[in-house]
């Protein structure tokens, strides 16, 4: 079984422009898509807690020993624009690196930043701490820079967006093809009737189930109906 370690923002002090709220609030709920995405196809995903220093992130995810490490951010300080880091080029960290960018990047409203190291990063011997400490290959990406407000706007718009394109990209560096999640009763239900396909969602709740028969009459109406509409 592919083992992934999901690692959102713990910086709660990071407060993003308008509506945002904070790094670590916003991140969370990316990696949630993300982790929903990833256990449907059959991914066991594990997740740090917010309040948690990075060096705990770091030990335990050391610990968890999964096949990558994968830090989800969002940027500060001037910019637009995603990015994604690996510690050094050349390796798996980098290849999960691109995955993801050639996921997220098409989707973001600007010219993005590309996919860089974290090694040296802060300067001679200071690493991005996630990437250079973990033993498993490791990916950080930033999603967009909280701090500008047209990007603050779309990261807070396309919460499940950004979820799923990190999802496909990790996905991608597994080579694991992606499928979209089949449609419960229920949305399909509203699904039908909003287009006039049906009628009477309570009758279908209560009879389109197994074990239960649907009537025949009203099965060849459903039908008829479906096919208009395709047709049309």
């Amino acid at each position: 079984m592919v083992k992934v370690y999901l690692s959102p923002s713990t910086q709660d002090g990071n407060v993003g422009e308008g509506n945002y709220g904070t790094e670590e609030q916003r991140m969370n709920q990316v990696a949630d898509v993300t982790q929903q995405v990833l256990e449907r196809h059959g991914v066991k995903v594990f997740r740090n807690k917010p309040e948690w220093p990075l060096s705990q992130v770091v030990t335990d995810s050391n610990n968890k020993n999964p096949d990558i490490h994968f830090a989800i951010h969002s940027n500060a300080g001037g910019g637009r624009g995603c990015e994604v880091y690996c510690h050094k080029f050349g390796g798996q960290g980098e290849k999960l690196a691109r995955a993801v960018y050639e996921r997220l990047s098409p989707l973001t409203p600007t010219v993005d930043r590309g996919v860089h190291e974290g090694f040296n990063f802060y300067g001679e011997g200071k690493h991005m701490y996630e990437l250079a400490y973990t033993n498993a290959p490791a990916a950080l990406i930033e999603v967009g820079f909280h701090d500008n407000e047209q990007d603050e706007i779309w990261i807070v718009s396309n919460i499940e967006v950004i979820g799923k394109a990190l999802a496909k990209g990790i996905l991608d560096y597994f080579g694991i093809k992606f499928r979209e999640a089949e449609l419960g009763l229920n949305e399909a239900l509203e699904i039908l009737t909003s287009k006039g396909i049906i009628s009477s969602p309570s009758y279908w709740k209560e009879n389109a189930i197994y074990g239960k028969q649907v009537n025949g009459e009203y099965a060849g109406i459903l039908i008829k109906r479906a096919a208009e509409v395709l047709t049309k």
